[in-house]
């Protein structure tokens, strides 16, 4: 949607998603292959074992900035920069790749047009698994490095420790939690991680 706008191929698109849980089959599957929880999820935190599937629906209308402006609409907050990728061949479900995640950052701050130390917060997947948040976060450190930040400071987050992994509605919810912490000027806490994983750097 974002590229469309840009392009002017739409003058305005509604993104967002949708999970709904309707099969005891998914919950039987999820706990056979050891990808769920026991308990809840632990995004970065120590005893991350799985995550916790969720339900939700959230939507978004994306309008050019001065369409909205011109139309008075409110406007909860203008994305600068987006970029998607795929991260190819991997050792597993749950084993992200680091290199395609650094890939995807830095061509979104690239594209973005802004300094990189302006980032003050990433919502992050942070699915609560102990080697899946490492990995993310090496991918995080990685794109930040390209902009010599490895020394500043930015705060981190993830919507799956408070309502768990909406899968389909999973990227909404996140963005969604992101436009609520800028109309409350408030961080929401990651709960369930007061231990760091260990394997985080």
């Amino acid at each position: 949607a974002c590229q469309d706008l840009r392009s002017g191929r739409i003058d305005g698109g509604i993104a967002g998603g949708v999970n709904v849980s309707i099969h005891p089959n998914k919950y039987s599957m999820l706990s056979q292959g050891g990808f769920m929880s026991d308990h809840w999820c632990k995004s970065f935190g120590e005893g991350g074992e799985g995550y916790i599937p969720s339900e939700g629906v959230g939507a978004i209308l994306l309008k050019r900035l001065e369409d909205a402006i011109k139309d008075g609409d409110h406007v909860y907050a203008v994305i600068k920069g987006s970029s998607i990728n795929h991260g190819g061949k991997a050792n597993g479900f749950t084993v992200p790749n680091p290199k395609a995640q650094e890939m995807v950052i830095a061509r979104a701050i690239q594209e973005s047009g802004i300094d990189a130390r302006t980032i003050s917060y990433i919502e992050a997947h942070g699915t609560g698994t102990s080697l899946g948040d490492p990995i993310e976060l090496t991918g995080l450190s990685r794109a930040y490095k390209k902009y010599n930040l490895e020394k500043e400071g930015c705060l981190i987050g993830s919507v799956k420790s408070n309502i768990g992994h909406a899968e389909g509605a999973a990227g909404i919810s996140a963005i969604s939690k992101v436009l609520l912490q800028l109309k409350h000027g408030q961080i929401v806490p990651s709960i369930h991680s007061e231990s760091i994983n260990p394997n985080l750097d």
